[in-house]
């Protein structure tokens, strides 16, 4: 697990620590502005140093390259509509437990990785 993430960006790591939460929760497969939401609240609340407000565009650059590795799957739904319903949600691919072990051992993630809600 931890060759395919040291090719990722920090933010993407900051993505994959968010969906692994929410992933355990059941909350996944979810869409970029829920994921955004996540990411916001885990950063404010652990006081990242190392990256600040991560827009939605970035979130978005993240995933994109996530999906084209074998970690993140995204879905498009059959519904389209102009008002959002249509975007695409994202799931992880891999086991839980080793993808948390891997991104763990990056002390700029732990605090996220042990955010409690």
């Amino acid at each position: 697990m931890s060759e395919e993430l040291e090719s990722t960006s920090l933010v993407e790591r900051i993505v994959l620590c968010c969906l692994v939460d929410l992933a355990g929760d059941g909350e996944t497969p979810v869409n970029t502005a829920e994921l955004r939401e996540t990411i916001t609240e885990r950063l404010e609340a652990v006081g990242s140093q190392h990256v600040g407000r991560v827009a939605e565009a970035d979130v978005m650059r993240a995933l994109n390259g996530l999906s084209e590795q074998p970690m993140v799957t995204e879905e498009r739904p059959d519904d389209r509509s102009p008002v959002g319903k249509g975007r695409p949600v994202y799931d992880l691919t891999v086991d839980l437990d080793p993808l948390r072990e891997a991104l763990a051992d990056d002390d700029r993630l732990r605090p996220i990785l042990e955010y409690e809600s």
